[in-house]
């Protein structure tokens, strides 16, 4: 999956430093893209001393996390218009074709980069007083000069079902979505429910379908929609027949576990979870 890195190692700790800047990556955003260069035919994650053209300084970036000790920064929001200057050998690209960036433990932390972006940008001011944020010193947080409310990355938690019936998985199309392959019944958790009671639901608001024998199966990080996924895998219960919720789905379809056909790339917890159970792993 995405998160997997190995043999690579992700830090999140809170542990800001000086930029190196020979070694050291960037990850700047606008709006739904980022900001890559061209490096021996491909498109690259650029390091801080590619900038230098740019005119970036040291207080326009950001601490955001490291790996195997190399530290990724952002740029801040008012820094904006110093990267009208590079040069013609820089691209953005959207954040969505990050899910085919090769090597892939960038990928990961473009896309991580990203979801601190996008909170960084839609929380400037506080919610309970007005007040412009600040970010605070000791913690990956924004703290409100006025008020003192503290406020932490926002992280959005998703259930992810595998439902089936003997060998066969219930596979489905999203409506009006960019991702046009099958995947898995999803969606986000409500305000006082349980992972159990969220997935319960979900299942039988988009098929109408009961569930039985809840199990656990894997979590992913996902920073294309804020999100924390947790999957699961359960049986149908009662009637196998499908009454669909066209407003979240196009199609829903029992598959029999031979004919599966996932998304080759493995990254997200979906594509695991469908080729899991074609190889009778679960």
């Amino acid at each position: 999956m995405l998160h997997d890195i190995k043999p690579h190692e992700y830090s999140c700790d809170f542990s800001p430093r000086p930029p190196v800047w020979e070694q050291d990556y960037l990850l700047y955003f606008a709006k739904a893209q980022i900001l890559l260069k061209w490096e021996s035919g491909q498109l690259a994650l650029p390091r801080l001393c590619d900038t230098e053209s740019a005119k970036l300084q040291e207080g326009d970036l950001r601490y955001l996390f490291a790996i195997d000790g190399l530290a990724f920064f952002g740029a801040d929001t008012a820094s904006d218009i110093i990267l009208t200057g590079v040069e013609p050998t820089w691209q953005y690209l959207p954040v969505y074709d990050l899910r085919e960036f090769d090597p892939s433990w960038l990928a990961f932390a473009a896309i991580t980069g990203y979801h601190l972006h996008h909170w960084y940008t839609h929380n400037r001011y506080c919610g309970a007083c007005g007040a412009e944020f600040e970010h605070a010193a000791n913690e990956r947080a924004l703290l409100c000069p006025h008020c003192e409310y503290l406020k932490y990355p926002e992280i959005a938690v998703a259930v992810i079902v595998g439902v089936s019936d003997g060998d066969k998985l219930l596979l489905t199309r999203y409506a009006g979505r960019r991702y046009k392959r099958f995947a898995l019944i999803a969606g986000f958790v409500e305000i006082g429910e349980t992972l159990e009671d969220a997935v319960r639901r979900e299942v039988y608001e988009e098929v109408g379908i009961r569930i039985k024998n809840l199990r656990y199966f894997a979590s992913q990080p996902w920073g294309f929609s804020c999100s924390l996924l947790m999957g699961f895998f359960a049986e149908v219960e009662g009637s196998t027949d499908i009454i669909l919720d066209g407003r979240e789905l196009a199609e829903a379809v029992w598959v029999k576990r031979e004919e599966i056909s996932a998304d080759s790339t493995n990254i997200s917890l979906t594509a695991t979870m469908m080729i899991a159970f074609k190889e009778g792993k679960i």
